[in-house]
């Protein structure tokens, strides 16, 4: 049994809202999805600099430390994993509780295979996605392919700034969920948005 929730938050903040959770729910073992090895770095690095456990598993590691990554992770050496999709595929982790998608996975396909790591053999898992307004719509999407309807929760001290998505990319995004891109109309009316004098950009 997988509980399902959605976090609202700032792109900015939530390297901090991650630590915050980590920390005051006491989850002992958690699984972060992240689009990029970049970020799966970052995201390790700062979480170890809060005094958390954390090491990143993408595919640039050798396999050797990947495999040591995974038996510290299953000893409980190692609290967080932050993980891109690619490395993670294939992964089999007993009794992982909680995971979270920090950046949301492109597809709804991706998203059934992300959560699935967690609630296995009658366990009960958490899976919490971080959703800024940049990312509603993505979450929407997923949502509607898999006929869910999360509502949007916040965190006391994390509420989020941004309440209407920027017209450019959020920069840590995954480049859209499949499926759904922008047409050429649209592109060319933010074109002449940004040629209108006196506009902020």
């Amino acid at each position: 049994d997988i509980v399902q929730r959605a976090i609202e938050v700032d792109p900015s903040r939530r390297t901090q809202l991650l630590r915050h959770l980590v920390q005051t729910e006491k989850w002992r073992r958690v699984l972060v999805f992240v689009a990029t090895k970049h970020a799966a770095e970052i995201v390790a690095d700062k979480l170890r600099k809060a005094d958390i456990e954390a090491e990143p598993f993408h595919g640039e590691l050798s396999q050797g430390k990947r495999s040591q990554v995974l038996l510290d992770f299953k000893q409980h050496l190692v609290q967080v994993v932050v993980a891109t999709d690619v490395a993670a595929r294939g992964l089999d982790i007993v009794q992982l509780p909680v995971v979270v998608n920090y950046d949301l996975p492109r597809s709804p396909v991706d998203y059934t295979h992300r959560i699935g790591r967690t609630g296995r053999a009658g366990e009960s898992g958490l899976a919490i996605s971080f959703v800024s307004a940049a990312t509603q719509a993505h979450l929407k999407l997923i949502e509607k392919r898999q006929r869910l309807d999360m509502p949007r929760e916040q965190v006391a001290g994390f509420e989020p700034v941004q309440t209407v998505a920027p017209n450019a990319a959020d920069p840590l995004s995954v480049g859209g969920i499949k499926g759904q891109r922008r047409s050429k109309k649209d592109k060319l009316r933010e074109a002449a948005g940004r040629a209108l004098p006196g506009q902020e950009p």
